[in-house]
């Protein structure tokens, strides 16, 4: 009786799933997940679609061929991080199956409230191409029904007495019930006049459910779900003779409206912070990247003396022919993440390298490659040799250097310069993503 909830989730999940991510290395401030900022966090959704039951007095498996009911749903939610929310959910519907000779029908209320997970927040870290969201849901309610079940011939009251003659004895669910008692729920069954209705029959309840959200803007979201809602009881349809405790699955199109300002997102619509946003704010205040800048504005300089030899007189020149024969070349290039490719910043500081070892021909460059600890070290490792390969491509193919003057080191996750699993938040992604460009030791010094 669930084939119909399986077939339409592992449909939605299949299909949603396939969609590339996004690349982490170009989000805006705005989309990466700070806790310390305000996000919109509250939402109301609204949606519509169809009741699908699945009780004892049925003539389908998965879908009904006809008499298919349609219902609203009303839900509220608020967002915690990014990953989960509270959900408070409301739904009305009509209710109707048949089977043999007879029908039953009614109308149910059912309010829970629910726990949601978003998947890809999870798994992927944020909204998959920052458009779509795949959450999963479970909760717990109550359900408010009436329900009566009737001849198909002239649509009357059957009573117990129709549908146990002959049997000895009633099923031990309808201990109580008299011949001439109505098979109704939420109405007086027996001493008057048939229809006349009581309180509502309460069942709890246990939704569990997936859906998908498409983000139109800050503010929108169209959204489509399905939920299968297991009561705790068998007499939805006042047959409670089956095996199993009766269920329904609401599919239903939605929208959703994010409550808050329009010039804010919503937090179920940011990333994760890998330190990216920490990286960008604090670069200036980075030692390691402080010292690259500062070495690069050295070899400038000494290439601007170099040029305009007018200004120099021998003892000058003598004295910078020193400097650079006792310098040891180092130098660092940093990389976005998950990423191998060079960066217009990092082509200029291979630049000044490709200077050093054309001046220098008789050196020899080890190029140590590194990431953060973030996948395998299988994955990090080969990583890390993509980066050293670059490095090494540029050198030798834009600048003509030999390869035979390099030795390439890739060392993976295996050395972080900044811990970032002991330093968590104030750990720096960022330098461990590099490759350092060094002076091979000659053994003979």
């Amino acid at each position: 009786m669930k084939k119909g909830l399986l077939i339409l989730l592992s449909t939605l999940f299949i299909s949603t799933i396939a969609i590339a991510q996004i690349d982490f290395g170009k989000l805006e401030e705005e989309q990466i997940y700070q806790p310390d900022r305000k996000y919109n966090t509250w939402s109301v959704t609204v949606g519509y679609g169809p009741v699908v039951y699945y009780s004892d007095v049925i003539d389908y498996t998965v879908f009904p061929s006809s008499d298919l009911k349609l219902g609203p749903a009303l839900r509220v939610a608020k967002q915690l991080g990014r990953s989960w929310a509270i959900e408070g959910e409301f739904i009305m519907a009509d209710m109707y199956g048949k089977k043999y000779q007879r029908y039953f029908e009614g109308d149910l209320m059912q309010g829970s409230l629910n726990l949601k997970a978003y998947i890809n927040q999870i798994i992927f870290n944020g909204p998959i191409r920052d458009r779509w969201n795949i959450y999963a849901k479970a909760g717990l309610g109550v359900n408010f029904f009436r329900s009566t079940m009737r001849r198909q011939v002239d649509g009357s009251l059957l009573t117990m007495g129709d549908i146990f003659t002959g049997v000895s004895g009633y099923p031990s669910n309808y201990s109580g019930w008299s011949p001439d008692d109505y098979l109704v729920m939420g109405y007086r069954r027996n001493g008057y006049a048939a229809g006349e209705k009581t309180d509502r029959e309460r069942v709890m309840v246990v939704p569990l459910g997936i859906g998908v959200n498409y983000r139109l803007n800050k503010s929108f979201d169209l959204g489509v779900e399905a939920t299968l809602h297991n009561m705790t009881k068998d007499n939805l349809d006042v047959d409670m003779t089956g095996a199993d405790n009766d269920s329904y699955m609401h599919a239903s199109f939605s929208i959703t409206y994010k409550i808050g300002k329009k010039n804010k997102r919503h937090a179920s619509w940011t990333y994760k912070d890998f330190n990216l946003s920490y990286e960008r704010d604090r670069r200036m205040q980075d030692n390691l990247a402080q010292k690259l800048d500062s070495l690069q504005q050295v070899l400038k300089d000494l290439s601007v003396v170099q040029g305009d030899t007018s200004v120099m007189g021998d003892t000058t020149y003598i004295s910078r022919k020193e400097i650079i024969r006792e310098e040891t070349l180092s130098a660092s290039v940093f990389f976005d993440f998950d990423k191998s490719e060079i960066t217009e910043r990092s082509h200029r500081t291979l630049a000044a390298v490709a200077r050093f070892m054309k001046e220098n021909p008789d050196i020899n460059i080890t190029i140590q490659g590194y990431t953060d600890q973030r996948g395998s070290a299988e994955y990090n490792m080969q990583l890390s040799q993509k980066r050293c390969n670059n490095v090494l491509m540029v050198l030798v193919e834009d600048y003509g250097i030999d390869k035979s003057r390099f030795t390439v080191v890739p060392k993976g996750d295996t050395e972080l310069l900044s811990d970032t699993r002991s330093l968590a938040l104030r750990g720096i992604h960022l330098v461990n993503r590099r490759v350092d460009i060094f002076q091979t030791p000659n053994p003979q010094q």
